[in-house]
């Protein structure tokens, strides 16, 4: 979808205020409107079940009344486009078949022997969202964990980091 699901005073005159479209906690559109019809346009919004929220714009941005945009990670984005979580990186979801966050490095801030990185990865139709640790030194072997095992692993990592700060006392 590329405008709202609503109609809106579109009278082109320079936007003094921008709207924030929200539906249930997400942001989905900005609407602009003029002095004369903000009132008539946030009514719009809150009565087809949005939430409105006025803010004044910018003295830098300049759009006419009754232009729309609407963002491509909120929930009125086009539906031939596959929803993303909030974590995706949102690159090449589709070829890859899977939602995949920023790579996080795990490294001790020196060169180490092996070179891993942390993922936070979700097939596009199904599942839950799983921990992917690839180990990048020896072909690039990948490791999925449940979240749940993520976190007994994250537990566990931390109790052996204190034994090991225990025995150099």
């Amino acid at each position: 979808m590329r405008t709202l699901p609503i109609a809106l005073p579109q009278c082109g005159e320079p936007a003094a205020v921008r709207i924030e479209v929200y539906s249930a906690g997400s942001l989905d559109a900005s609407a602009y409107a003029c002095p004369a019809h903000v009132e008539l346009a946030s009514s719009a919004v809150d009565r087809a079940g949005f939430t409105a929220h006025v803010v004044t714009l910018a003295p830098d941005v300049r759009r006419p009344c009754g232009h729309v945009h609407v963002y491509p990670t909120g929930r009125l984005a086009d539906s031939d486009e596959p929803q993303h979580p909030h974590w995706c990186d949102r690159r090449d979801c589709a070829g890859r078949g899977l939602h995949r966050s920023v790579r996080l490095p795990v490294n001790g801030g020196h060169p180490d022997p092996t070179i891993c990185e942390l993922t936070l990865t979700q097939h596009l139709t199904l599942g839950d969202p799983v921990l992917t640790l690839t180990v990048i030194d020896g072909g690039g072997q990948e490791l999925a964990l449940s979240l749940g095992q993520g976190c007994v692993l994250a537990y566990q990592v931390r109790r052996l980091l204190d034994l090991a700060k225990a025995g150099q006392r």
